[in-house]
């Protein structure tokens, strides 16, 4: 995936956000094999708008602020954050938007955790949704559309059955 942001103004490769991204794939799993949704957010979406998200959500916390990842309430799906300085064109297969990301927030689950995984993203997009106006594009991945929030609202393209 790259670097990660685990702060707000630095993206960063050291031995403690390695510490840090170890910890949390730990927490939620083990450090075997696992499962990436990717949150793929428009320009102008910032860590600080998702972290007022998670806080309503109660998520673990790995250290002492939400952004410097951690774990969703509820289930064993930890999460980071990568922050775009030069905003990329969304990767999502099949995707072609008008607008760029500048944020990615991916989420590490474990293929026995999917389903409560699933729920609890699900959760954290809807309200993020309501709280905020940027656009956004879940995939797994990068390869299949799970959801679209765009001028017409959010469309949960895969639901959980």
């Amino acid at each position: 995936m790259g670097r990660y942001a685990y702060r707000t103004t630095q993206v960063f490769r050291s031995s403690a956000a390695r510490q840090r991204r170890r910890a949390v794939a730990q927490a939620a799993g083990g450090l075997g094999m696992s499962l990436v949704m990717v949150l793929e957010m428009e320009s102008g979406a910032t860590v600080e708008d998702v972290a007022s998200t998670l806080s309503g959500l109660n998520p673990v916390l790995q250290g002492k602020r939400i952004i410097e990842g951690g774990l969703l309430s509820g289930s064993r799906c930890g999460y980071g954050f990568q922050v775009h300085r030069d905003p990329v064109p969304v990767r999502a297969r099949g995707m072609r938007v008008p607008w760029r990301v500048g944020l990615t927030m991916t989420f590490h689950f474990r293929a026995a955790y999917m389903l409560d995984s699933l729920g609890q993203i699900y959760q954290l997009i809807e309200l993020f949704a309501d709280q905020h106006p940027h656009r956004f594009v879940l995939s797994f991945q990068y390869e299949r559309i799970y959801a679209v929030r765009d001028e017409c609202g959010l469309n949960l393209v895969w639901k959980i059955s």
